[in-house]
């Protein structure tokens, strides 16, 4: 029971706890202001701290939940102009309206005078000239916080892209110097030698693909598809009869978007965690959902790995970057037969 309840509290927030208080010391003051009624009404000045309390109740508990419902909907990267004018007008309408709603309410409550018409002219007045300076330092420092976030995650994903950029490459080698010497080395294949003059080709579409994405957080499913036929041809040199591999992509996701490497990075997971031979091939499929969804699925020979090369790199490269440029998950499942990643397809925002 005293974990349940350590649990419990866990979940509260300090906002919660404030507003819990605030509530209780409003019914305090009111039970109070009951017993210390004068003959001839309300003491005011009580009457006055009560109505300010329940106001900033009503104002801290509105906009809180304004702030979370806009939150769930609209979110900053792709909907910054109609979130913020959402959030300002339905703040600015609901503080005025709590304003209002109670200063009626008390004033017929505590007092004998309903409020009259320039009273209200000169509350709303007074109210909105509170409100615009209160509103704009909130404002600021929310976006504030966003811009040093962005700031953050940003230089987050510049690492992720390098560290995607050396674990495809496997070396620190210069791009000119490496393809003035395959320019040299494919002089020197003889000319019936077809089959090392075709590996050369697809081994230079292959780092030219990495070398020209390498800036680029985005590339779509058609390219990463292409790409992977130059890369697939190099693995079936390496392994002729120990790799299987099936695309069953719908061309209607080809526009959509993933980080580029990806499905090179999960390729060479598989590689690196299981067994294959000729008897017992490496299978990986490749297809897409109707939830736009790609799964890269392999079945299991899993083969015995040291600590140094358990580095868990490839996957969590891929996660972070997911998450940094569209905050969104990838799945990871793993049954007795086989291992299955699930990428979510991207769409930008037009």
């Amino acid at each position: 029971m005293s974990s349940r309840i350590r649990h419990f509290f866990s979940r509260i927030s300090l906002q919660t706890v404030l507003l819990i208080l605030l509530a209780g010391t409003i019914f305090l003051l009111w039970y109070w202001l009951q017993q210390a009624k004068e003959e001839n009404g309300y003491p005011a000045y009580q009457v006055a701290v009560l109505w300010v309390l329940v106001l900033s109740f009503c104002l801290w508990l509105g906009n809180l939940l304004i702030y979370r419902f806009i939150r769930r909907n609209y979110s900053w990267e792709s909907s910054f102009n109609s979130r913020f004018f959402i959030q300002l007008v339905l703040t600015l309408f609901f503080s005025l309206g709590s304003i209002n709603v109670t200063y009626i309410l008390f004033k017929n409550g505590f007092t004998q005078l309903p409020p009259d018409e320039d009273q209200l002219i000169l509350l709303n007045i007074y109210g909105t000239l509170f409100l615009i300076p209160v509103l704009s330092v909130q404002f600021g420092l929310l976006f504030l916080r966003k811009w040093k976030m962005a700031i953050v995650e940003q230089s987050k994903l510049k690492k992720e892209q390098v560290q995607s950029e050396l674990f495809a490459l496997k070396a620190h080698l210069s791009p000119h110097f490496l393809f003035n010497n395959l320019n040299i080395l494919s002089a020197l294949i003889e000319v019936e030698n077809q089959p090392a003059q075709d590996y050369l080709d697809r081994f230079a579409e292959v780092y030219r693909y990495v070398l020209k994405n390498r800036e680029i957080e985005l590339v779509s499913l058609r390219e990463e598809l292409k790409f992977l036929t130059s890369y697939n041809f190099l693995l079936h040199q390496r392994f002729p009869a120990g790799l299987q591999m099936k695309i069953e992509v719908d061309p209607k996701f080809e526009d959509h978007l993933l980080p580029p490497l990806s499905l090179q990075m999960l390729i060479e997971n598989a590689l690196k965690h299981n067994k294959l031979s000729e008897s017992k091939p490496l299978k990986i499929r490749i297809s897409t959902t109707d939830e736009s969804f790609l799964y890269i699925e392999n079945n299991l020979q899993v083969k015995t790995l040291t600590s140094d090369e358990k580095t868990g790199f490839g996957l969590e490269n891929i996660r972070r970057r997911y998450w940094l440029l569209a905050r969104k998950e990838i799945e990871l499942k793993e049954t007795e037969k086989a291992f299955i990643v699930g990428l979510p397809l991207i769409i930008m925002n037009k």
